[in-house]
């Protein structure tokens, strides 16, 4: 049921999409639906919690599939495909009606991803890929705006897509990192 929903709210927006709608497509009586969550909220919050999940768990993999900071962030593209995907869901209007989705999504932003990327920036530094000196605090705050805007933005194109995120490597990166950048473009 979350998965369905998840596609309907992906595919109309949350605010568009009714509990009959969701039961009809889902196969299921709206009593059932509303036995397993007692109001549209409590679902939207559930959705919210597996996609947070499903995020951390692409963060995860990507971390685990890299030999070196750099490629972790190469890698971390993936989420920033993800997060496109989930723009739909994303707006002032779901944001407001739903506060507790809405303190999930900053609190895995501002705490979760956040805390991972001052780690790989840490671990850059430590390394000599990455410039010394940079505020690391500060720089993984500005990856954090990074992910919001392509949570609350309409960029589209492939381009548009990995600017970002590219000019973010490019931004704290050594030389070296960007000998080791070079084998992953």
């Amino acid at each position: 049921m979350i998965d369905n929903a998840t596609a309907l709210f992906i595919d109309r927006g949350i605010i568009s999409v009714t509990m009959d709608e969701l039961a009809k497509s889902s196969g299921m009586s709206k009593k059932t639906i509303y036995q397993c969550f007692s109001n549209k909220g409590i679902l939207v919050e559930a959705v919210i919690d597996h996609l947070i999940e499903q995020s951390k768990n692409i963060i995860h993999s990507n971390i685990d599939a890299s030999d070196n900071p750099v490629q972790e962030l190469v890698l971390q593209r993936s989420l920033f495909n993800y997060l496109i995907a989930l723009r739909h869901i994303f707006n002032d209007v779901m944001l407001k009606k739903y506060p507790r989705a809405l303190r999930a999504v900053r609190e895995f932003k501002n705490n979760h991803l956040k805390t991972v990327i001052e780690l790989n920036l840490t671990d850059g530094i430590l390394k000599g890929i990455y410039r010394p000196g940079l505020d690391v605090s500060m720089i993984a705050a500005i990856y954090v705006s990074i992910a919001d805007l392509y949570l609350f933005n309409n960029r589209k194109s492939q381009v548009e897509i990995f600017e970002a995120p590219h000019l973010f490597i490019n931004g704290v990166i050594s030389n070296d990192g960007r000998r080791i950048l070079e084998n992953y473009e």
